[in-house]
């Protein structure tokens, strides 16, 4: 720093980042003496490294953050929440192609175009909340608004749907539909969750319609 701003006149760097300390789930620091440190690769082993890496997201990290067996059991829930979103959204997408897209907005039905009104929308603005989140490494705000929406879209849309998914003939409009919506949803998932969820996204990324 001292020699670049001798030499140069401006720091050896365009911006600054800090984190506090990694502390047990009581709050205090991990040391050999308390026996209360967290070995990542053992518990990448035992939750998962898509888990570990969530717990990381969810952080405010410049303060202290705790970290413990409990509290990555809290977040390997949160984790099958956003896997069972892929799952959901994969397994209702495995027939669909380009070409049953419903492009004409008056052969959606009312739910599908409330749906449709509501959710671009708010995939525009999740998109541009978490591109801007990332782009000042809050990580904790994508990992909220990606949890908020996941959690929202699964109790309304997903659920109410499941009957046209699963009862209507395969390439029935009603079904096709309700899979316009859904591709939708998926295509802009993908993308945002992939630099937080690495492994999952690869694999969702693998079965991509």
């Amino acid at each position: 720093l001292l020699t670049s701003i001798g030499a140069y006149g401006v720091p050896p760097y365009r911006s600054v980042m800090h984190c506090g300390f990694t502390v047990d789930e009581e709050g205090r620091k991990m040391s050999k003496s308390l026996g209360n440190g967290i070995d990542p690769e053992e518990m990448c082993n035992k939750f998962g490294a898509d888990v570990l890496r969530l717990w990381v997201s969810s952080c405010d990290y410049s303060q202290d953050v705790s970290i413990s067996e409990n509290i990555l059991k809290q977040v390997s829930d949160a984790y099958r929440r956003f896997r069972n979103t892929f799952r959901f959204l994969l397994g209702n997408l495995n027939d669909f192609t380009p070409d049953d897209f419903v492009g004409d907005w008056d052969a959606l039905e009312p739910l599908d175009q409330w749906a449709m009104v509501r959710t671009s929308p708010r995939l525009s603005q999740l998109l541009a909340d978490v591109e801007a989140a990332y782009e000042s490494y809050r990580f904790n705000s994508v990992y909220r608004a990606l949890y908020d929406y996941v959690n929202d879209i699964s109790a309304v849309y997903m659920d109410v749907t499941k009957d046209r998914l699963y009862a209507e003939a395969p390439a029935s409009p009603r079904r096709r539909a309700v899979q316009t919506v859904l591709m939708n949803i998926l295509e802009v998932l993908v993308r945002v969750m992939a630099p937080i969820l690495s492994f999952t996204t690869d694999e969702v990324w693998e079965c991509y319609p």
